[in-house]
């Protein structure tokens, strides 16, 4: 395989709602509110048709999806709980290409739903069900890709799938993996601070983070840290309309971002990630790298949820070659 991923396996579900909706739901604009399946159940029920839109979600799932919409070899790694939702993402794995390592395990799959305000700005109802509580170590997926990817939002919380993600970290980098660490949810950045630092410092090859990820790791005039962190590898700093710097060996090279008629930003920087890591799979330079996540975030970005667009994807990305 070109990469193995482990992540924390959820449903996302999107519907329009208002300031008053939010208030009589009794949740926190803008933040992400944990609740029990139950409760995301009557949610659920009191949205009756508001509900637009429905996909497997997860960041290193979308990472995978779009890693292997670009002709990518990929396997993804999570748990799911015995029911519905579980066997829905499992299909969705086989639909995109992706080999699946699920644990099944008795309960509920995670599912987050993201409310929509007027003002685009989205809030989210979540229930991580048995997402986090994977804890089967696959030596052999592992040994038999050239890749290896996880997020911090996996990383962060203290659960079996926590410990197997760092587990899989020390594997990984005895085997002299390739190790791709992307840094997500700038609060959690911000609260696991110490623990991320030194996990960046101890395993990444390639890094993945936005401006207000970098703030919430570094402080004060990140981007500048940012050049002494990890000289050696790759930093790929993500900057939405304006594009992404390229960071590496004390240097940062711009690439501005591309036109597109934005819908919704859900999923933007996991198809940058996957991009970038393609092209990485067939050697380009890590500038080519980030025009090729561009590309692919432009994609994502024309439409609804994290789903990649296959007939514009396969057609065009050809196109974007080293120096073109």
């Amino acid at each position: 395989m070109d990469l193995f991923s482990v992540g924390t396996p959820v449903i996302d579900e999107f519907a329009k709602a208002s300031d008053a909706e939010l208030a009589q739901l009794g949740v926190k604009k803008g933040a992400t509110n944990f609740f029990s399946a139950k409760k995301i159940a009557a949610i659920e029920r009191s949205l009756k048709g508001k509900i637009t839109y429905r996909y497997p979600g997860d960041n290193a799932r979308n990472v995978c999806e779009g890693f292997a919409a670009l002709g990518g070899f990929c396997s993804y790694q999570g748990a799911v709980g015995d029911d519905r939702a579980g066997a829905e993402f499992e299909a969705n794995l086989s639909e995109c290409g992706i080999g699946a390592f699920l644990q099944v395990r008795k309960g509920s799959t995670g599912k987050i739903i993201a409310l929509v305000t007027k003002d685009g700005e989205r809030t989210f109802c979540a229930d991580l069900g048995m997402s986090d509580k994977c804890d089967s170590f696959e030596k052999a997926a592992l040994a038999e890709s050239k890749m290896f990817y996880v997020t911090s939002i996996t990383l962060a919380v203290p659960s079996p799938a926590a410990r197997l993600a760092v587990k899989y970290l020390d594997a990984a980098k005895k085997m002299k993996k390739k190790i791709a660490i992307a840094l997500e949810s700038p609060p959690m950045v911000k609260n696991n601070r110490k623990m991320l630092l030194s996990v960046v410092k101890k395993y990444a090859d390639v890094l993945f983070l936005n401006e207000d990820e970098a703030d919430a790791l570094l402080g004060a005039d990140a981007e500048k840290k940012l050049l002494a962190l990890k000289p050696t590898i790759p930093i790929f700093l993500k900057k939405g309309p304006h594009g992404s710097l390229v960071i590496q060996h004390k240097k940062a090279l711009h690439v501005p971002a591309l036109k597109a008629k934005v819908i919704d930003t859900t999923g933007a920087g996991d198809a940058y990630a996957a991009g970038v890591l393609d092209g990485m799979r067939r050697g380009f330079t890590p500038l080519s790298c980030a025009k090729r996540g561009c590309y692919l975030a432009t994609k994502v970005v024309e439409k609804v949820g994290a789903g990649i667009p296959l007939a514009h994807t396969r057609l065009k990305i050809r196109h974007l070659r080293n120096g073109r």
